[in-house]
This record gives structure tokens, C-alpha cells and sequence, in this order.
């Protein structure tokens, strides 16, 4: 992985201003590392997050992880890291971070080409095709972080 010098470049808003009488978000600075293997799938999803008072920082394999511009100041913070997209809910990025990414499906479908009638007068197939259809399926979970270090 790379080092976390290579992590500012990536720091992204992490709080909208809230209004008088909203309630504070959980406090949960620090460095927290993550491993995740959804079922189905070849990716192993493993990395490092930096989380301050007002970002989220993210470094992971697969990458590089890159911050989506068009996250909105109400939406989640997003991060898009090769195929997988990688989102922390502004008030509780530790707690409500999710992962999406597509798994390929292949399906397989039986089908008759030819007919023929038996003695009995009863159509029954003399011949049979097999077709393969690919399509990709959403896959997405709970990203669980673990500690690394909390500030002092």
C-alpha cells in the first residue's frame, strides 16, 4: 500500500454545517483499516482510512481511490477505487461506511431447436441448445473498520 503522505492529496469535506439544534455527529477521529471479502466475488477489498474532524481519507487495494466531485454536501462521501465505490455517511463515517461493487452472473439457458413427433403422435425434442448469457449483479455490504490509532 502506499504511504499515508500520499493521502493528503485526497482529503475531501467530510461535514455540512448543521443547523442550530442538530445534533452533533459521533466523534470518531482516527485511523481505522478495513478488509473486506464479499461473497461471490475474486476482490479482496482492504485498506486505510483517515478520519478528522472534517474528512474522510481513503487508501485502498483495489485502487487507486480517487474522491467522487459530484458527492453532494448532504450525501455521503464517496470514493470510487477502480471497480469498487466506497461511501461514508458524513455523521458516521465509522459506523455507516458501505462498499458497491458487480459481480458477473452467468446464466445458463436450455433450449429446444429441433421437435420431432414419437409413434404416439406426442411432440418430444430431438435436440437441445444451450446458451450462456452473462450479466453483472450489485454486490454491496457494510465496510467494517477496525482502530489503528485515535489521536492523543
Amino acid at each position: 500500500m502506499r504511504t499515508w503522505p500520499f493521502l493528503a492529496v485526497l482529503i475531501a469535506p467530510a461535514c455540512a454545517q448543521h443547523g442550530a439544534g442538530a445534533p452533533a455527529p459521533p466523534v470518531r477521529i482516527g485511523v481505522y483499516r478495513f478488509t473486506e471479502r464479499p461473497n461471490g466475488v475474486n476482490t479482496t477489498i482492504q485498506g486505510r482510512v483517515l478520519v478528522t474532524h472534517d474528512s474522510v481519507v481513503v487508501e485502498a487495494e483495489p485502487g487507486p481511490c480517487r474522491y467522487d466531485q459530484q458527492t453532494t454536501a448532504s450525501g455521503p462521501i464517496v470514493y470510487r477505487c477502480a471497480d469498487v465505490t466506497i461511501a461514508f455517511d458524513r455523521f458516521d463515517p465509522v459506523g455507516r461506511a458501505t462498499y458497491r461493487m458487480t459481480k458477473t452472473v452467468t446464466d445458463r439457458k436450455t433450449t429446444c431447436v429441433r421437435y420431432t413427433t414419437d409413434s404416439a403422435g406426442k411432440q418430444i425434442c430431438a435436440q437441445q441448445q444451450t446458451e450462456t448469457t452473462e450479466r453483472d449483479v450489485p454486490v454491496t455490504g457494510t465496510l467494517h473498520l477496525d482502530t489503528i490509532a485515535h489521536p492523543e
